[in-house]
């Protein structure tokens, strides 16, 4: 089966509320693009409101799982609004198998 690499970017807007901004990164969320993804993480704290939209993800490793935890805790403790909507099936399992669901704050896509 032939690789085919694929692109990563994070594509940042204003939420649909017209608080804050949504953060959506498209590719393989791994070890090698999970500082660019932290990088837009970042800066969008100081809109006070981020939504991460896990939708256009193809593949999220380890690394990306660690990535979303601290930001989660980040929130937590710095008192920004975080809002994660789910990706697709492959992309959740990893929260299911690491037994996390509870700790990353998901919402409904509607």
């Amino acid at each position: 089966m032939e690789h085919h690499e694929v692109a990563f970017s994070v594509e940042v807007a204003p939420a649909a509320t017209g608080r804050g901004v949504v953060v959506t990164p498209h590719g393989e969320l791994d070890m090698a693009t999970q500082g660019e993804l932290r990088a837009e993480l970042e800066r969008a704290r100081s809109t006070g409101e981020v939504t991460l939209d896990l939708g256009e993800l193809r593949f999220l490793d380890t690394s990306g799982l660690r990535l979303l935890l601290e930001t989660a805790e980040l929130a937590r403790n710095d008192g920004f609004r975080f809002a994660v909507l789910p990706g697709g099936p492959s992309v959740q399992r990893l929260f299911e198998v690491a037994g996390v669901m509870e700790l990353v704050p998901f919402v409904d896509p509607a």
